[in-house]
């Protein structure tokens, strides 16, 4: 049987700008009305990262985050049959992120959640406005996590409170997530004390932010194997039934002008 090829674009997907790059880079997502990250986004951020990676002195990188989760269009075609290797931009980016040779920051004005979430977890640091949200909604739209947000999550937040995030589907605010270790910072304007902080991180440059990195890295308790079976969960339920109708639902309510990313949660 032939496997089929999924090409059609998604409409109205968003692209990242770079609104600075000297010692500091700031790389800012506008996701445009959806504020949902598609591959293709995936893959600009990867490249962007990339390039400043292989820099003699690498930049501290300052990500401002916007993304309500993965363009949920995309993962469709996955419960269809779209290969997993197409969401391979994603795990580039993220692990871009996580491995790059200076400091990364994450800024959240609004909402990062999903996909950009994970995506934020990645980073060093996180500074988020107090009535910011963040979380992983995956399971209200019968999926899980699948970009490693099962597994960094724990390591900031406890597993209690990571179960609590994964299981009910629910964010948080920028004020609570704070108060589990989720975020390091709270600022009214989180952009700009990213960048402030990204400054100062600057002028102790990379071989030595690199160096502690690295140090820090090598206290962390984290398996491979745990990877794995996340991604093996993630595909156990992503072409189910059940999770098809989620997704139409969630695809629905987007097209009809509202959008369930934005439900107020329960969660403080």
């Amino acid at each position: 049987m032939t496997t089929p090829v999924f090409t059609e674009p998604i409409p109205d997907l968003g692209r990242w700008f770079v609104d600075r790059d000297d010692e500091v880079c700031v790389l800012r997502y506008d996701g445009g009305d959806r504020r949902t990250l598609g591959i293709e986004g995936a893959r600009e951020v990867g490249d962007l990262i990339a390039e400043r990676a292989a820099r003699d002195e690498p930049p501290v990188l300052v990500l401002v985050v916007d993304v309500l989760h993965a363009e949920l269009a995309e993962v469709r075609q996955m419960s269809d049959g779209r290969p997993i290797a197409d969401w391979a931009p994603w795990v580039r980016a993220i692990d871009l992120v996580e491995h790059y040779p200076s400091a990364t920051v994450v800024a959240v004005e609004r909402q990062a959640s999903c996909g950009g979430l994970e995506l934020s977890l990645a980073a060093d640091l996180r500074v988020a406005s107090p009535t910011a949200r963040l979380g992983v909604l995956e399971t209200r739209m019968g999926i899980l996590p699948g970009a490693g947000g099962t597994q960094r999550l724990p390591e900031l937040v406890g597993t209690g409170n990571a179960a609590l995030l994964v299981l009910t589907g629910a964010t948080v605010s920028g004020n609570e997530a704070h108060r589990m270790g989720l975020v390091q910072l709270l600022d009214h304007d989180p952009v700009g004390r990213a960048i402030a902080l990204a400054e100062h991180l600057a002028t102790i440059g990379p071989v030595v932010l690199g160096a502690a990195k690295g140090a820090l890295a090598a206290g962390r308790v984290r398996s491979a194997d745990g990877f794995r079976a996340e991604g093996k969960a993630f595909l156990s339920v992503v072409g189910t039934e059940p999770t098809k109708r989620r997704i139409d639902a969630w695809l629905d309510a987007q097209r009809a002008g509202t959008n369930p990313a934005l439900d107020t949660s329960p969660l403080p």
